[in-house]
């Protein structure tokens, strides 16, 4: 597999212990149960290791339609009680889940069974016409868009019972989404995540790069050797965008525009010669002659 993040920093352990003291200092008669959640879906195997095999554990597919991919089922692993335990874990656990966008680590009031149930309506989203879909909270680089696209009432009810939800950004630094951290947290009125035509649309749209990434990944992996991967998919996004708005819809079309975004210089859509195709293609062209029919100089003077 091909992943466009920078491993997680070495100090995201460390940072997130010591984000874990502050809130325990503010709230000295709260509940606090520290948990990581692991996407099994990038490495079956881990919680089957001896290090982990031992520690409980809650499946978010177990009693759900989800059940039958319950080995590749994002899972809670409860950490340690103690301070001093608690910081080994989350270092080994970083580092056995290094270069995967697998892991966050939650905060909450409530313990395993009762976080596995108020998470388990979030699990599947419903779109109006009725499409429904698995929701990967468990992909770092999903939930981030995630949590900018879902209704705010949603969001806030996802993360009442937590302190903090942490996970790693795309360039490996710490991010997270603070809770309110209520006891006593109230049943959703639905069981399925609504999302609607707008915030499907949205989330489509930021995982086209990581989608593109894959594919070229399979067919042409050298390309990807030429930049670190979270240069590789700031490229490719950003020329989506430019993509899109010059009308450039077909799937094939936009990963080959990728392709160039990734073998030339950032800046070969403002040679004239591209500009002036893109600028017909907007208007209705077809791609791949425009592509096609572009001079040598350009090829050329963009750094072929």
């Amino acid at each position: 597999m091909y992943f466009a993040t920078q491993p997680a920093n070495e100090s995201l352990p460390t940072e997130i212990s010591q984000e874990l003291a502050v809130l325990r200092a503010k709230r000295p008669d709260m509940p606090f149960n520290l948990f990581a959640l692991i996407d099994c879906a990038f490495d079956e195997t881990l919680l089957g290791r001896r290090k982990w095999s031992k520690l409980p554990r809650y499946s978010l597919y177990a009693n759900t339609p989800l059940h039958a991919l319950d080995v590749a089922s994002p899972h809670l692993l409860v950490a340690p009680t103690h301070p001093a335990e608690e910081a080994v874990w989350l270092h080994n656990i970083f580092v056995a889940c290094t270069g995967r966008p697998m892991l966050s680590i939650l905060a909450s009031t409530l313990e395993g069974a009762a976080l596995q149930a108020h998470l388990r309506p979030f699990l599947v989203a419903r779109t109006p016409d009725g499409l429904e879909w698995p929701v990967r909270w468990g992909d770092t680089r999903v939930l981030p868009a995630l949590m900018a696209v879902i209704h705010a009432s949603h969001r806030e009810h996802l993360l009442s019972p937590l302190h903090r939800w942490w996970t790693t950004s795309r360039h490996g630094t710490l991010v997270g989404w603070s809770g309110t951290a209520c006891e006593a947290v109230r049943e959703p009125d639905f069981n399925r995540l609504p999302l609607d035509d707008d915030a499907f649309g949205r989330l489509v749209d930021l995982a086209e790069a990581d989608a593109i990434l894959a594919n070229i990944h399979d067919t042409q992996p050298d390309l990807l050797r030429q930049h670190r991967p979270v240069e590789c998919h700031g490229r490719v996004a950003r020329h989506l965008e430019v993509a899109g708005h010059h009308g450039i819809t077909a799937a094939g079309a936009r990963q080959h525009f990728c392709v160039l975004a990734l073998c030339l210089p950032n800046d070969f859509t403002t040679h004239p010669a591209m500009t002036r195709a893109l600028t017909r293609i907007r208007e209705g062209a077809d791609y791949r002659t425009e592509i096609a029919e572009l001079p040598i100089d350009f090829w050329h003077g963009a750094g072929r």
